[in-house]
């Protein structure tokens, strides 16, 4: 920062908001919006209309591998009213002299002469049908939407600094005691935590001798099972011993 308060950065790429929000703008493709780009940068503040860039500076500068994948940026950026070519590439061989790269005008800034911007690519869709008129009608669908939630105050992340009223008073917290399901855990509340000395584990359905019926979400049960096991094999032994004395 300069000690008069401003930036020290020489240059700035403008990309105006109407230009942003157009139906053509929405049509392009990540090359089309990078050529773009390359494109703004080269101007000066003065050479509107003599903008020169060949296809192969192009993709370099785009960082595509492709020439014909610049080679189209450019015509889509044409037919879209971004660009306009004013003076054609010329070749030269030998010592004739030095080749010339295509020249062009940017169609939202003055032009030559101090001529008049004249935004073309504001009047300009792609066709019915096509790729880029299915991507243009994407991008202004989630801009429509955009722009409804900002007037409605509403934005998708609650936890964003853009508004600050609806920042999030605090976390939620871990719920210990619930009465959400008393009848399906057999008229108990859930356990909260696992005591040190306990095991739980997962026994079959039964019933103890509280009535109450046990399984996986109470405390260890083995002492029980245990206890009923071991009557339940005295009394299997006891009917036994009486089956044997009537027989005999």
């Amino acid at each position: 920062m300069l000690p008069n308060g401003r930036n020290n950065t020489s240059r700035f790429a403008r990309l105006d908001h109407r230009i942003l929000h157009s139906n053509a703008y929405r049509a392009l493709s990540p090359n089309d919006r990078s050529l773009l780009v390359e494109l703004i940068s080269l101007y000066n503040g003065e050479n509107n209309g003599s903008i020169y860039l060949s296809v192969r500076d192009a993709a370099h500068r785009m960082g595509v591998a492709d020439l014909a994948a610049a080679s189209r940026s450019f015509d889509t950026l044409q037919a879209l009213g971004f660009i306009v070519l004013t003076l054609k590439h010329e070749f030269r061989s030998g010592s004739s002299g030095q080749s010339r790269a295509r020249s062009w005008r940017l169609t939202w800034l003055p032009g030559p002469g101090r001529k008049a911007p004249s935004w073309e690519f504001l009047e300009k869709e792609p066709e019915p049908q096509s790729s880029a008129r299915k991507r243009m009608e994407r991008g202004l669908r989630v801009l429509k939407s955009y722009k409804r939630g900002r007037e409605r105050g509403r934005f998708p992340a609650l936890d964003s600094d853009t508004l600050e009223q609806f920042r999030p008073i605090g976390r939620a917290r871990a719920v210990l005691d619930s009465d959400t399901a008393k009848v399906e855990n057999g008229g108990n509340q859930p356990i909260g935590s696992v005591r040190e000395t306990a095991t739980h584990i997962a026994t079959p359905w039964g019933e103890c001798a509280s009535g109450y019926p046990f399984g996986w979400w109470r405390p260890d049960w083995s002492d029980s099972i245990s206890a009923l096991t071991f009557f339940a094999h005295v009394g299997a032994v006891a009917e036994s011993a009486n089956q044997e004395k009537g027989v005999a």
